[in-house]
């Protein structure tokens, strides 16, 4: 059994029977593996991805299943939200893990949208008392960067709302992380000039960009059993960049 036959397979089983949302998995980091990498890759074929709330689809199995949503506008209203969940348990009877990828050039949607997920994805889980809920943040939310103050200040807030939910649902059985991204490979990142790639990996001591796959595999780490005694953690997935 090759490596990558034995991490699929490690992954199918540690993710088994669990019901998972992912928001923004209709590209970069989310698409590329997040809410790949949390559905089983015998059903891997058939992609689903990019319900809307109004529907869901029931070809997902109880061994193995997820909703999609679109990245962008609509995980941000409170109403819609709030829809998905209904939804979700209504399909579902449970909500194991909530991932707040989506992450887009609107600053304030990176913060409000990840709010309003994580209060409403809330309710079902302390009910159940258990779950999993991973922040998609930013090394510039650790460290800033010029031009990009809306934008650290959002990932930034992020970071604070991990820590402060950790806090106060830790005695209800739900683990609340963060994970902070640094250069990864993604049609956002793409836009970046040549030479300003160039002098990124000067920041980066294992000289190289990350991939979707190396922030899906750290998501994939704290959402299960074997990290149930870490919360309020920002994992920093950036090669080094911020030491």
């Amino acid at each position: 059994m090759d490596v990558t036959t034995q991490q699929n397979a490690f992954r199918e089983d540690l993710l088994s029977g669990k019901t998972a949302i992912v928001t923004g998995a209709s590209r970069g980091i989310g698409r590329g593996n997040c809410a790949e990498t949390l559905r089983s890759r015998r059903e891997r074929r058939s992609l689903l991805a990019f319900c809307r709330v109004s529907r869901t689809d029931r070809r997902y199995t109880a061994r193995q299943r997820l909703l999609h949503i679109f990245n962008g506008r609509r995980h941000s209203e409170k109403a819609d939200v709030e829809a998905l969940i209904e939804k979700t348990i209504e399909q579902f009877s449970q909500i194991d893990i909530l991932v707040n990828n989506a992450g887009i050039t609107r600053d304030m949607t990176n913060l409000t949208g990840t709010m309003y997920c994580t209060r409403a994805v809330l309710r079902p889980m302390i009910r159940q008392k258990s779950g999993r809920i991973i922040n998609i943040s930013s090394v510039i939310g650790l460290m800033g960067n010029a031009g990009q103050a809306s934008y650290a200040a959002a990932k930034a807030g992020i970071i604070g709302l991990t820590k402060a939910t950790a806090k106060e649902v830790g005695a209800r059985g739900i683990t609340v992380n963060a994970i902070a991204p640094g250069f990864i490979t993604t049609d956002m990142t793409a836009q970046i000039s040549e030479e300003h790639q160039k002098q990124l990996l000067e920041l980066i001591p294992v000289r190289e960009f990350g991939h979707p796959e190396d922030v899906a595999d750290a998501a994939c780490f704290l959402v299960s059993d074997a990290a149930r005694y870490i919360t309020g953690q920002i994992l920093q997935v950036d090669g080094g960049m911020v030491m």
